[in-house]
C-alpha cells in the first residue's frame, strides 16, 4: 500500500504544479479573448484575424457572443483546474484522498459545468447559428457535470469509510 500512496503524492506533486501553469494560462488566455473582442471593434485587421481564431461570423452580435463564449469556456475552465489543483495539494501531504473538502472540490465543478451549459449554448448558437452545435455544447456540459456529481458521491462515500475505518482502529 505504500507504493501506491507514494506514487500518488508524486503524481499529484507533479499535476499540482500542471494545474497551477493552467490556471495561470486560463486567465490569460481569458483577458486575451476579452481583449482581443473589444479590439477588433476598433480596427479591420485585428478583426478579421480574430473572426478566424474564434471562427465566428463577421456580425457584430457573432463577434461579441465568440468573445463572450471564449472568455466563459477559459472561466469555467480556470475554475476547473483550480479546483484540480486544490485537490492535488492536499493529497501530498495525507495519508488518503478520500477527504471532505475534495468531494466539496468535485462538486464545485460540477455546479460550474452545470450553470455555464445554458450561457455557453446560446453564445454558441448566437456566434455560428448552429444549433445542433449548440445543443451538442450543452449536453457536454451536462454529462461532465453529472460525472463530476458522481465523482463527488464517490469521494463523499470514501471520506466516510476512511472516518469510520480510523475511528475503528
Amino acid at each position: 500500500m505504500r507504493g501506491d500512496l507514494h506514487t500518488l503524492r508524486r503524481v499529484c506533486s507533479y499535476a499540482s504544479v500542471v494545474m497551477f501553469a493552467g490556471e495561470i494560462a486560463f486567465i490569460i488566455l481569458t483577458i486575451a479573448s476579452l481583449a482581443l473582442g473589444i479590439w477588433s471593434f476598433l480596427s479591420d485587421d485585428v478583426r478579421e484575424m480574430f473572426t478566424d481564431l474564434i471562427r465566428c461570423g463577421s456580425s457584430d452580435l457573432s463577434l461579441i457572443s465568440g468573445s463572450v463564449e471564449m472568455a466563459l469556456l477559459f472561466i469555467t475552465m480556470f475554475i476547473t483546474v483550480k479546483a484540480i489543483h486544490d485537490i492535488m495539494v492536499p493529497i501530498q501531504n495525507d495519508n488518503s484522498p478520500f477527504m471532505e473538502e475534495n468531494s466539496s472540490h468535485f462538486k464545485l465543478i460540477c455546479m460550474t459545468f452545470l450553470i455555464s451549459s445554458v450561457p455557453l449554448c446560446i453564445l454558441e448558437y448566437l456566434n455560428r447559428e448552429d444549433l445542433v452545435l449548440a445543443l451538442c455544447v450543452l449536453l457536454i456540459c451536462i454529462l461532465i457535470s453529472v460525472v463530476m456529481y458522481c465523482l463527488t458521491i464517490i469521494f463523499r462515500y470514501g471520506y466516510l469509510l476512511q472516518d469510520e475505518s480510523d475511528h475503528t482502529l
